[in-house]
C-alpha cells in the first residue's frame, strides 16, 4: 500500500513540474517551436534521464501546445521511449493526457528527427542556443505569441509583395 502511495506522489510531482522552470528552444519554424524543460530533468541510476519537451503550433486551433515526457538513453545507441503526453487547447488548459501504462520499450532515434533533438539536448550533446525561465503557461503563451506575429509578418510581407 505504501508502495503504491509514494508512487502515485511521484507521479503528481513528475507530471506537475515546478512554477520557475527553465525553458530552452531546441529547433523553430516559423509556424511551430519545440522548447525542452531542464529544471526537473531526473537522471536515473543506469544514465538515463528524464526530460520534459513541448510543441508550439501556431494556427492550431485544437490542440496547440503539446507536453511530453520522454526517457532518453544516453549510453550506448540513441534511443528514446514516452512516458507522458499531455495535449493542452488555446487556453492551456489540458484536454487529454497519455500514460504509458508499462514501461514502453525504447525505439531508436531517426537521424534529423524530434528524437533526435531531445536526445541531442538530453543527454548534453548539444548547448542551449535560448533559455527562457517562467512558467509553463507564461513562456508557452509568449512564444506562441511571437510566433504568430512571425507567421502573420511572413504573411503580410508575401501579400505586400504580389
Amino acid at each position: 500500500m505504501w508502495k503504491s502511495l509514494a508512487s502515485a506522489a511521484a507521479l503528481l510531482l513528475v507530471a506537475k513540474p515546478a512554477l520557475a522552470e527553465t525553458w530552452h528552444v531546441m529547433g523553430a519554424t516559423p509556424a511551430e517551436l519545440l522548447l525542452m524543460e531542464t529544471d526537473t530533468r531526473f537522471v536515473h541510476s543506469n544514465g538515463d534521464v528524464s526530460v520534459w519537451t513541448s510543441s508550439v503550433k501556431v494556427g492550431e486551433k485544437d490542440e496547440p501546445v503539446v507536453k511530453a515526457r520522454w526517457e532518453v538513453s544516453c549510453n550506448g545507441d540513441p534511443r528514446i521511449r514516452p512516458q507522458m503526453v499531455i495535449w493542452f487547447d488555446g487556453d492551456l488548459k489540458s484536454k487529454d493526457t497519455w500514460m504509458a501504462k508499462a514501461k514502453e520499450p525504447f525505439q531508436p532515434v531517426v537521424p534529423g528527427s524530434r528524437g533526435e533533438l531531445t536526445w541531442e539536448y538530453a543527454c548534453g550533446k548539444k548547448a542551449w542556443p535560448i533559455s527562457v525561465s517562467g512558467s509553463f503557461g507564461d513562456v508557452t503563451g509568449a512564444y506562441a505569441n511571437a510566433l504568430a506575429k512571425l507567421v502573420n509578418a511572413t504573411d503580410e510581407e508575401q501579400v505586400e509583395a504580389k
